[in-house]
């Protein structure tokens, strides 16, 4: 079963979700937009909690850009564009967990 964890704020910390899946054998993924972007960017202290979850982590290629933050991107994050967050949402993820 995989599950997806969709972030649009600043920050939520997502350690406890993260693990208590993991614990029940539930691959885990994350996807960040709109102002949660940000919890991909050097300059923010929730990014190293991000980087040490080792998730597969996926962001709306369009927020990161908006916000200037493209080039300062703290890990490896796949950016990808709206018909791609469709196709994770509706194809690829058994259930969604909005924070």
């Amino acid at each position: 079963m995989k599950y997806l964890i969709w972030l649009s704020n600043n920050y939520t910390s997502v350690r406890e979700i993260v693990s208590s899946l993991r614990s029940i054998d539930v691959e885990v993924e994350l996807l960040l937009i709109q102002d949660g972007v940000y919890l991909a960017d050097k300059g923010c202290s929730a990014s190293n909690e991000l980087k040490e979850l080792k998730l597969n982590i996926h962001a709306l290629k369009h927020h990161v850009e908006e916000r200037g933050i493209t080039e300062r991107l703290a890990f490896d994050v796949n950016l990808i564009d709206y018909p791609e967050v469709i196709n994770i949402l509706m194809e690829k993820a058994d259930k969604v967990i909005s924070l």
